[in-house]
Formats: structure tokens, sequence, C-alpha cells
């Protein structure tokens, strides 16, 4: 990554979509979507380690907070979805 440029959450999740839609013309979309949240439940386990000195003793409050922004998150794109292509 280019230092002192900061890419977006935005762009950062098209260049994930970009790769998956790739997969997408060999894998099917459940494979393909079942590896993505595969590969960010491992990074954000990771992400998690990094933060706690005691892993197990927030991983309650940690499943927690990583199952809420996921409920979030797809809420907000499957609205998108509803409202914007159907």
């Amino acid at each position: 990554m280019n230092e002192g440029i900061e890419i977006s959450r935005a762009e950062m999740a098209d260049k994930f979509i970009e790769l998956a839609n790739e997969f997408s013309k060999t894998e099917s979309k459940e494979r393909v979507s079942a590896a993505i949240m595969f590969a960010a439940s491992r990074y954000n386990a990771f992400e998690a380690s990094s933060k706690s000195k005691d892993l197990k003793k927030v991983k309650s409050d940690a499943l927690n907070w990583y199952s809420l922004e996921y409920a979030r998150m797809l809420e907000a794109n499957i609205d998108d979805l509803i409202e914007n292509h159907s």
C-alpha cells in the first residue's frame, strides 16, 4: 500500500468483491460466500486477539460485538438491494 494514502472501507470491500466475482466464475456463489465469511471470521479473530491480552476473558464480548456489526451491515446491504435493485 502507498504510505500516507488511506483507502476507504468501501474501496477495500470492492476489491474483495472483485476477487469474489472472479471465484464465482468457477465456483458457486454459496461456496464463495462461505469462503468470504470464513476469511472474515478468521481475520476478526486475529484482530480480537491483537487487541486483548486475555482473549478467553473477552471472547463473549468479541463474539457479541462482531455478530451485531455483521447483522447491522448485512441489514443495510439487504435494504440497499431492496431499495435500489428490486
